[in-house]
């Protein structure tokens, strides 16, 4: 057969096998068509007339179906068969827009709007079945347009100003036209659309945030430096209140007449608050944290400085309750007598200014700008000054507030209170130190008024002076990393004066050695460098490893699975200090191994009898304890037969079997007695274990000192 014959046959296959695939569907089809056919004769007869006419009547009863649903599911009736609509159901039913249905307010005007609607409540509802929905209360938009639509609130920004309140006016036209502190408000900005026991009634706190928080207006200053609120303030009292003036029948309450005719006030425009005082409890402050109650997106969380597009986004485009961001202002009239007592800012405007510097990282002389990690991370003064204490003796005096070290531990965990502590010992003790250095420095220099350098003397002492009082009064615990830069550079200052004018006189002795502490963590364990603590039953130095071992806090420390956390373990620490000493002459092992050496030389300090170890005179440590390549390691039994015959084997083995099995009987003992750290019993059980030899260093003393431990 020629290949011409066999691509024939090929193909041909390939055809007869569409065929069958096309005969197939075609069966299919034929018997859908039929089966059609049939239904509809059965119900409707034959004819394309009567074909037609059952379409038509389908359509038309599909398209009733629809809109009796819409106008269903529009009623507030079937809202409310949700038990989550049933508290916005009660509110609306008992306000004063029961005659208006939900999707009136809830849907813009328009058939497309109404559609639109229905399909976002569909998709809603299933999310909120299937567990896709996040929220855990409805939450809804109502736009401009649904407010002032025909025959609704068409007409309300024509109205000008209405009453509000007694005495408090109102006018829609600029809050929705105009921008308010550059922001577009909706309707919705005042009536809030979720409000427990009332429907769409005037939030009146967000009325507050608005006008009062972080100095709305610009204060003007009269001719007598007197400070004046400005027309164009938002905080001015008269955009709401009307002054009572007498001549004019203007009442100051219901029933009443005004106490004080306010004419000359109104002429003057003098400051309400001169006599009235304060009337803002509150800042308005945005805690960043309450980002994390809807926003779980690090992105979205970092632009919480960007307040322009946050307000666009959740008061522009999306209505979101001002409370859910901003802390509470309340407008409220201060008692007349406050004011004798005014602000203390009124009088006292740079206070507590310093401790603000020393947070912030700023304002010293010749040292760069150096921010505390928490004055970055947006934490302010109340967030460590929480505990409330009087000022002075008489309960009368008045109270302030002040920090404690549980405030490290409620939000960095236990032990960060003596963080705290050993800042405010180290920085005492380096100020202490460098008053002396000033007071020398400065006594030198003004012996040299005449020089030539005496200025420019004059003027690195004078800054050396400002960084040393900037940490002081400022307190270096709100900025311990800036504190120490300032203190170095006020030493430096005053040395720098002394070499201007050629005095060659050593001032007091400072402790320049700033931290060795390197990278971030210095932000906080400043000064623990010099701290010794122990650890693995040995004393230890950071202040060695950091300045002559050149280590890292990394090398031992990890963030995982806390912070802090120590990752090296005892025999982490022999395998670094026995590499380095490998080699060396002579071995410091006491340095580490203290408790070792006092067994075997018996230097125990609690005791007053002496039974070291009969070879102490002869072998020292590294006899056992270095190979033949003089690498330190732990012995066995057969390091004995080195020096001695076989038998000494099974004397190390006695000795630790001994040495066990009276071990175990006092540690029966301090168990069964519940004895505690000073007890002799427990000292000298830790003394053994510490020890780690099984008597093998000492087995006469091992012996002696648990006979005494079992009296």
């Amino acid at each position: 057969m020629s290949d011409e014959q066999m691509i024939d046959e090929k193909e041909e296959g390939l055809n007869t096998t569409k065929t069958k695939k096309k005969g197939k569907f075609r069966l299919v089809m034929r018997l859908l068509k039929q089966n059609f056919i049939s239904l509809h004769r059965l119900i409707w007869g034959k004819g394309w007339r009567r074909f037609i006419f059952a379409i038509v009547i389908t359509l038309f009863l599909l398209t009733v179906l629809m809109f009796l649903s819409l106008e269903l599911t529009s009623k507030p009736k079937f809202c409310s068969l949700c038990h989550n609509m049933k508290p916005y159901y009660a509110s609306w039913i008992n306000s004063s827009h029961k005659h208006v249905t939900c999707t009136d307010c809830h849907f813009p005007p328009g058939l497309k709007n109404k559609l639109k609607g229905k399909f976002t409540a569909l998709s809603m509802l299933m999310n909120y079945f299937t567990g896709i929905y996040k929220r855990n209360k409805p939450w809804a938009e109502i736009s401009d347009e649904s407010c002032l639509r025909s025959g609704c609130h068409d007409t309300r920004l024509l109205q000008g100003k209405v009453k509000f309140k007694e005495n408090i006016t109102f006018d829609h036209a600029p809050h929705l036209i105009e921008l308010r502190r550059g922001k577009k408000l909706r309707c919705t900005s005042c009536h809030s659309q979720i409000v427990q026991g009332s429907h769409m009634t005037v939030t009146e706190n967000t009325c507050f945030l608005c006008h009062f928080a972080k100095n709305p207006g610009v204060n003007e200053t009269n001719n007598n430096h007197e400070m004046i609120v400005s027309q164009n303030s938002l905080n001015k009292c008269t955009r709401c209140h009307s002054a009572p003036v007498k001549d004019k029948g203007v009442k100051a309450g219901i029933g009443e007449t005004p106490i004080y005719d306010h004419k000359i006030v109104v002429e003057k425009n003098i400051d309400c608050q001169r006599c009235h005082g304060s009337m803002v409890i509150g800042d308005g402050y945005v805690p960043k944290s309450r980002c994390d109650t809807c926003h779980g997106e690090a992105d979205k969380i970092k632009l919480y400085n960007n307040t322009a597009l946050i307000h666009k986004n959740h008061i522009t485009d999306h209505k979101i309750e001002c409370e859910q961001c901003h802390t509470e202002i309340q407008h409220k009239s201060v008692s007349r007598t406050e004011m004798v007592k005014p602000d203390c800012s009124g009088c006292h405007p740079q206070f507590h200014n310093a401790q603000l510097d020393m947070f912030a990282g700023k304002e010293g002389k010749g040292v760069p700008l150096h921010p505390s990690s928490m004055f970055e991370a947006g934490l302010n003064c109340r967030a460590c000054h929480m505990h409330k204490k009087t000022t002075g003796d008489f309960e009368l005096n008045g109270e302030t507030y002040y920090p404690s070290g549980e405030e490290c531990n409620s939000c960095h965990g236990k032990g960060y209170d003596r963080v705290m502590n050993n800042w405010i010992t180290q920085s005492e003790s380096r100020l202490n130190q460098l008053s002396k250095v000033l007071d020398t420095a400065g006594n030198l220099v003004k012996t040299k008024t005449s020089n030539a350098n005496y200025g420019d003397a004059s003027q690195l002492l004078k800054d050396a002076i400002y960084n040393f009082k900037l940490v002081k009064f400022g307190k270096a615990v709100h900025n311990i990393d800036y504190a120490n830069q300032l203190m170095m550079a006020s030493y430096n200052g005053a040395e720098q004066s002394l070499k201007l004018l050629g005095i060659n006189v050593s001032l007091p002795s400072f402790d320049k050695t700033l931290s060795l502490i390197p990278g971030e963590c210095s932000s906080c364990h400043s000064g623990f460098e010099r701290k010794p603590i122990d650890i693995f039953g040995w004393k230890f130095s950071h202040n060695i490893h950091l300045e002559k071992g050149a280590l890292d806090c990394k090398n031992c420390h990890s963030n995982d699975p806390k912070h802090g956390t120590l990752m090296i373990d005892k025999q982490g620490c022999m395998n670094c200090h026995h590499k380095q000493a490998q080699g060396t002459k002579e071995l410091d092992c006491k340095q580490c191994h203290n408790v070792q050496q006092n067994i075997y030389y018996s230097t125990l300090e609690f005791y007053t009898f002496k039974l070291p170890n009969v070879m102490s005179e002869s072998v020292t440590c590294t006899d056992c304890h270095l190979d033949q390549n003089k690498k330190i390691i732990r012995p066995n039994k057969t390091v004995c037969t080195s020096c001695h015959d076989k038998d000494y084997e099974q004397m190390f083995d006695d000795w630790q079997e001994t040495a066990k099995s009276l071990m175990e009987q006092l540690r029966d003992k301090v168990k069964r007695e519940k004895l505690k750290p000073g007890d002799r019993a427990y000292d000298i059980l830790m003394l053994l274990e510490k020890d780690g030899s099984k008597g093998i260093h000492n087995t006469e003393l091992y012996d002696k000192l648990i006979e005494e431990a079992k009296k």
